[in-house]
């Protein structure tokens, strides 16, 4: 995302004074801390749940699916291989 140093924290909260009032920055402040809670809490959540979403789309990419199975098949083939040579004939 982007980052605010302690420079311009400075001056937002002075603008914030001049704009709100001392009286209610306290009041705005928590509301605007509330709001960005619940905005990152929902954004984590929807990051979670693409996520879980792309690793079932993953699952079920034929393309993964074959490769896995041919993989599979060369293992037992060279298991085979091997069985074979170790057999006396």
């Amino acid at each position: 995302m982007f980052s605010i140093g302690t420079p311009e924290m400075i001056v937002i909260a002075v603008i914030a004074i001049f704009i709100v009032g001392p009286k209610r920055l306290p009041e705005i402040l928590r509301g605007v801390a509330y709001i960005y809670k619940n905005i990152k809490k929902a954004i984590d959540e929807l990051q979670r749940e693409l996520n879980e979403d792309l690793e079932t789309i993953d699952e079920i990419n034929p393309k993964k699916q074959i490769e896995k199975k041919w993989e599979e098949f060369l293992k037992d083939e060279d298991e085979k291989k091997e069985e074979d040579q170790k057999r006396p004939q």
